[in-house]
């Protein structure tokens, strides 16, 4: 995935290595939903959908080290060229360095994407531990039920799951204010080293 304005460093690398397929995505606008250069380099406008079937597909992935993207590849197993352009970016960048998931670099050398490809391993326990999240929310609110009981809020009604998903969507639990405010405050315990964490929003 990579800015409109990074489309010339893509051009100018495949007009090296024509022979390696490569498929990007970016948000310029005023293009066609698929810009085919040649039948190894195709352009995709942003779609979630499309976007991780592709990415569940590849060998490798090429990135400005968006948070989302990281963490999705990540959980895929897929090794990392990041190439940040600010410093969000940056701080995802170097977390997921440190984790082995990946390289930075100033450009998109895709050769060095490549190379590093060669000598990755996926880091499985991460693919647990985000699996785990459910576990790791209910967990958390039992215990503070034991220590501090909610009088009048049946506990099956707070544990009532209407929707569980991870990182492109969000997480609803339906349940009161003083729940959602402690939930917040006390899920950072659970947070590994490295940086993934889940998107937290509340249905009242």
């Amino acid at each position: 995935m990579v800015n409109s304005g990074f489309g010339e460093n893509i051009l100018h690398w495949h007009s090296a290595h024509p022979e390696i397929p490569l498929h990007f995505f970016w948000d310029k606008r005023g293009r066609s939903e698929v810009c085919r250069v040649d039948d190894t380099l195709s352009f995709h406008q942003l779609d979630d959908v499309k976007f991780l079937r592709y990415m569940a597909g590849c060998k490798a992935y090429a990135t400005t080290a968006g948070f989302e993207s990281v963490c999705e590849a990540m959980y895929l197993g897929k090794p990392l060229l990041m190439v940040p352009a600010h410093i969000e970016q940056d701080c995802n960048a170097y977390d997921a360095f440190r984790s082995g998931a990946g390289v930075i670099s100033e450009e998109f050398d895709l050769e060095r994407l490549l190379d590093f490809s060669e000598h990755f391993h996926p880091n499985m326990a991460f693919r647990y531990w985000v699996r785990s999240c459910d576990w790791r929310i209910l967990r958390c609110i039992e215990r503070e039920e034991k220590e501090e009981p909610f009088s009048g809020f049946p506990l099956p009604a707070v544990l009532s799951f209407r929707r569980l998903k991870c990182s492109r969507s969000s997480h609803w639990l339906p349940m009161p204010l003083r729940w959602q405010r402690l939930l917040q405050l006390r899920l950072s315990e659970f947070y590994p080293r490295y940086f993934f964490s889940c998107y937290i929003r509340f249905k009242s």
